[in-house]
């Protein structure tokens, strides 16, 4: 059993939903294809390649937040 002083609990608990409210905003965002490319390191080209395969949804034109993090294989756990 592990015992954390109430304070302690709270700080954490105050930390988990700043966290969560923060990926919540960034999955909402959404980004042009040039911020993705520089986000994820790789060119235009390449960018339109995987949009084209269907391994990158876009929404007119744009990427959201949430299908970056798809893409990137992180899950809402992480």
């Amino acid at each position: 059993m592990i015992t954390l002083p109430e304070s302690r609990l709270r700080e954490m608990l105050i930390e988990a939903a700043q966290i969560g409210v923060q990926r919540a905003i960034d999955d909402m965002a959404f980004y042009q294809q040039k911020e993705v490319c520089r986000k994820l390191k790789i060119s235009q080209n390449t960018l339109r390649k995987r949009i084209l395969e269907g391994k990158i949804k876009t929404i007119d034109g744009s990427i959201s937040g949430a299908e970056l993090r798809r893409y990137m294989g992180l899950s809402n756990n992480t």
